[in-house]
């Protein structure tokens, strides 16, 4: 691992940048994101919308998100960030979704 710090470092960076990117995006869509220092989001869904209609249209559309039905987090979706190309993905298919209801 210390040997490979340089890489890592801009592996970092890059999960830094489109954590920020995603994040605004989302907002965007209007999720609640709750701040994050790790490689995902929590976001909680616009009023209207079913997390777990979701993350069941995603999955069939091969995007895996995580959704979990305890009480507190009934109403959010767990986002991995991901390269720039798959954080497009989620986010159009997201705007598709959302447009739909």
């Amino acid at each position: 691992s210390l040997q490979h710090r340089s890489d890592a470092q801009k592996t970092w960076e890059a999960v830094r940048t489109e954590r920020a990117r995603l994040v605004a995006a989302l907002s965007l869509l209007g999720f609640a994101v709750s701040p994050s220092q790790s490689n995902f989001v929590l976001a909680r869904v616009p009023m209207g919308a079913s997390a777990p209609a979701l993350q069941q249209a995603l999955e069939e559309r091969g995007i895996l998100v995580r959704y979990f039905a305890e009480p507190r987090l009934r109403d959010a979706l767990r986002i991995s960030i991901g390269t720039q190309v798959q954080n497009d993905r989620v986010l159009s298919e997201l705007r598709a979704l959302l447009e739909r209801r």
